[in-house]
């Protein structure tokens, strides 16, 4: 019988923003290179390995990155560059292989078992994408191999930057065990704060404690984290309805403290997200809102579809109807999301996908939006009821420069998949 061969890859662009405005902007090679913006409720959405030197990380606050380094390179953020970067990197995957899962705009999970005929070894096909991402767009990445999607991202990240790391399937737990259990994906502050109680810091201890006692640390994930910690996971790819989802959210300069112009921010992004479902072929069976007050405290509510949709006044009613209830506890609100779930293609649907409104108005409408965006960008159509009002206009009639878009710290691949 053949040996157990590791066969799951987990490649991750380092840095990817980051490494893209500077493989576009030479000058800035070698220099300590964050992308985001400059206002005060500016993050970082990435931070090139310089700039990390300096203790910088994507997440953390502007203000705390140029504080820590006074040299700063800030670059505004340019979210369609990364995504047509980001879909050229997952065409070099997809020609060397078939099984791929797309979980952000810059990592994806590959099985390549079906590949090893024509490209040799994972290993090999492993260092194949490397070597043709480096090639053809002169970017890093780091591919972890292993023999399940938990072991081989863990892999990646240690083999970081711009490596290759190869956990073969007899190795696995030796590999895991003094690594801290914040490792494992799914294990958060709170599990691991739950397992420190314990006396538990590091995977291989994982496996010294009664399953039982486990599960009411951490819960029902228990049983996964053993399986991971002993090295005998063999979790593949997911391709599950559920685990893909589109979705955006933005940080505003200045708290939103008036409901109406809530609303307006949560209908534009409604729409957004249904557009992006649309240009992607998708149908959508549930919607979540995503709140944040200046204090940091986060929120999520989440409403499930009768019937799959596109819609964006669909979704518009349930993502405004969400907010109406969690209102009371978020008069402030700093940052704001809308993520469409459990993802369908329409053609798995046929004529039950419900791509528009429900009236052939809103059909039209969302049709004419969607011919306007494509042939002239984003920013051209939106609904009325999105346009800020000035002083001697009325309702829905958009002043110059009245707009204070948010800063999109947080650009989500489309579809992202999965989400756990």
């Amino acid at each position: 019988m053949p040996a157990e061969e590791s066969t799951i890859l987990h490649l991750d662009m380092d840095s990817f923003f980051a490494s893209v405005e500077i493989r576009d902007e030479p000058s800035l090679r070698g220099l300590p290179v964050v992308v985001g913006g400059t206002g005060q409720r500016s993050v970082v959405a990435a931070a090139s390995y310089p700039a990390r030197a300096y203790g910088i990380h994507s997440a953390m606050p502007m203000v705390t990155a140029r504080r820590l380094c006074r040299d700063l390179v800030i670059v505004a953020p340019r979210i369609e560059r990364y995504r047509e970067i980001s879909r050229q990197v997952m065409a070099i995957l997809r020609s060397v292989c078939a099984d791929v899962e797309q979980i952000s705009v810059d990592e994806a999970f590959l099985d390549v078992r079906g590949a090893r005929r024509q490209f040799g070894s994972p290993p090999a096909i492993a260092r194949l994408l490397r070597e043709r991402i480096r090639a053809e767009l002169d970017l890093p990445c780091s591919v972890g191999v292993a023999c399940s999607r938990a072991v081989a991202k863990i892999a990646s990240a240690r083999a970081k930057p711009d490596g290759l790391l190869v956990v073969e399937p007899e190795r696995t737990a030796a590999f895991l065990a003094p690594l801290p259990v914040g490792a494992i994906s799914g294990v958060g502050p709170a599990a691991a704060a739950s397992l420190e109680k314990l006396g538990v810091r590091r995977i291989g201890q994982i496996v010294d404690i009664p399953p039982t006692t486990l599960r009411r640390a951490i819960g029902p994930q228990a049983g996964e984290v053993i399986r991971i910690a002993r090295g005998e996971d063999r979790t593949g790819l997911l391709h599950r309805e559920r685990d893909k989802s589109i979705g955006t959210e933005r940080t505003y300069e200045e708290d939103l403290t008036d409901p109406q112009e809530v609303r307006r921010r949560l209908t534009r992004m409604a729409d957004e997200v249904a557009f992006s479902l649309r240009s992607h072929g998708f149908t959508a069976r549930g919607v979540v809102l995503k709140l944040r007050s200046p204090d940091g405290a986060t929120i999520t509510r989440s409403a499930t579809f009768t019937q799959p949709t596109a819609s964006g006044e669909r979704l518009r009613e349930h993502v405004i109807a969400l907010w109406e209830r969690a209102a009371p506890q978020m008069p402030r609100v700093r940052l704001a999301g809308v993520r469409a779930e459990h993802l369908r293609p329409v053609a798995e649907q046929g004529a039950h996908a419900e791509l528009h409104g429900r009236t052939s108005s809103w059909q039209d409408l969302e049709a004419a939006m969607d011919r306007a965006r494509e042939r002239f960008g984003g920013a051209t159509l939106a609904r009325g009821s999105t346009l800020p009002s000035a002083p001697g206009r009325g309702p829905g009639v958009a002043a110059p420069g009245a707009e204070a878009p948010g800063v999109d710290d947080t650009p989500d691949a489309a579809p992202r998949a999965p989400r756990t």
